[in-house]
């Protein structure tokens, strides 16, 4: 087998930029780059686990999609409907690809959610079908053609991806992964884990459900009605 050095790296996750001299990798007598941000399954990362480039990544397709569109379609001749029914279509899935894992380690502050990249996006297609200006009132903009944040569809999503971990059999990579994230809880570290626990607790819902495991489809409806 050959591999192709040109897509190969090594990353290496560390909180902050450590001074010590780096590890050296090589394949043969060829050397690995080392490099400080990667795009895995179209997830952009970088070394100190931060999810901000992917962020900004997902936004900027996004709206390179809703561009696109525009120049093809007059949005103010649509009805609510149909213009809600496209940009959850076209223009969420992008906005919310992998949301399910990143969308834990969003903060839970409804306040200045609206200054993310991926709700000025949302924002910005809400105005453009109104046809207001950019200064226009987040509030009024998103109640206009009667949309909620999408920070609540991603929590939606993250707790229904939460159900599938739980079923998942102990062998399975994506289960194990999770329940090293509980370790690391346990341990108060930051984790996947702590984060998803910090998302109840910021909604008063830790009281009933006191672990993440105890997540069932059943109890996904209290949690998006809470959410809601």
């Amino acid at each position: 087998m050959e591999v192709n050095l040109k897509k190969t790296q090594v990353m290496i996750f560390e909180k902050t930029n450590s001074k010590k001299a780096k590890p050296i990798f090589n394949l043969g007598k060829k050397d690995i780059t080392v490099g400080k941000e990667y795009c895995y399954l179209g997830i952009k990362m970088n070394n100190n686990g931060n999810f901000t480039p992917a962020l900004k990544q997902l936004s900027e397709k996004a709206l390179h999609a809703l561009y696109s569109m525009r120049r093809r379609l007059n949005i103010h001749q649509l009805n609510p409907k149909s213009a809600i029914k496209i940009f959850d279509r076209i223009i969420s899935p992008i906005l919310l690809y992998n949301s399910e894992v990143w969308g834990a380690y969003v903060k839970n502050d409804f306040n200045n959610w609206d200054k993310l990249p991926i709700e000025k996006v949302h924002l910005r297609f809400c105005k453009l079908y109104l046809g207001v200006g950019k200064k226009a009132s987040n509030i009024a903009s998103r109640g206009e053609p009667e949309k909620f944040p999408l920070i609540i569809n991603i929590f939606k999503r993250l707790f229904k991806y939460i159900t599938h971990l739980n079923s998942l059999s102990e062998t399975a990579i994506a289960k194990q992964a999770f329940l090293i994230s509980k370790n690391l809880f346990t341990k108060q570290n930051t984790s996947y884990y702590g984060k998803a626990m910090d998302i109840l607790k910021a909604f008063n819902l830790n009281a009933e459900i006191t672990d993440l495991e105890s997540i069932t489809t059943e109890l996904i409806q209290p949690i998006t009605k809470r959410l809601n």
